[in-house]
């Protein structure tokens, strides 16, 4: 096993034993998703992580998931964690001043690094955030297992770096049933 995903585990490890003990919830309204990034939240959700990344979920990580980056910095790795070296060029690693098409590519290769599979990207469209320019997009993917999942993803620029904000869910009845109000709330994402 790579070691990024061995990272990923541990994380949601730490994540499922968190939101078994029950995290701080996230009541609806507009709350901060680390220290500038703040998001209108539509429905309530138990809230793990810290400042540089947070996971909301409202059954458990592996039912539905809502990833909160405030700021991927220059060369790092689109989901934190690794950087990019001479040693290590090639990856999902985040540069100022990428084209929409290639943010959507970026986060699409994040995925399957960390061991998605299957994944196609639908509806990349722009989006503003609060006045800066951003996209949206929403993917298909399986685990490794085969379970079935649906995602969307929103991103945009900001001084410090790259917010970027995914939620997941399985296709079959978590997905569906989130959709609208997760959707809703993607578009209010602001930098402060």
């Amino acid at each position: 096993m790579n070691p990024m995903r061995w990272a990923v585990l541990a994380l949601l490890t730490c994540l499922l034993a968190a939101c078994a003990a029950g995290g701080p919830l996230v009541k609806p309204g507009r709350t901060t998703a680390g220290s500038d990034l703040s998001i209108e939240a539509g429905m309530e959700w138990t809230r793990m992580g810290g400042t540089r990344e947070q996971l909301w979920t409202i059954d458990g990580p592996l039912l539905n998931s809502l990833y909160l980056i405030p700021t991927v910095r220059e060369r790092e790795f689109v989901f934190l964690g690794q950087r990019q070296t001479k040693r290590r060029p090639d990856g999902a690693f985040y540069h100022r001043g990428m084209r929409a098409d290639e943010l959507r590519d970026l986060i699409a290769d994040g995925m399957r690094a960390i061991g998605a599979v299957n994944i196609e990207t639908l509806n990349l469209r722009p989006v503003d955030f609060g006045g800066r320019e951003g996209l949206r997009f929403e993917m298909t993917m399986d685990n490794e297992a085969g379970l079935k999942y649906r995602a969307m993803a929103a991103a945009f620029e900001h001084e410090k770096g790259l917010a970027l904000a995914l939620f997941y869910a399985p296709a079959e009845y978590y997905y569906p049933r989130d959709e609208a109000k997760v959707s809703a709330m993607l578009d209010t994402l602001r930098w402060k």
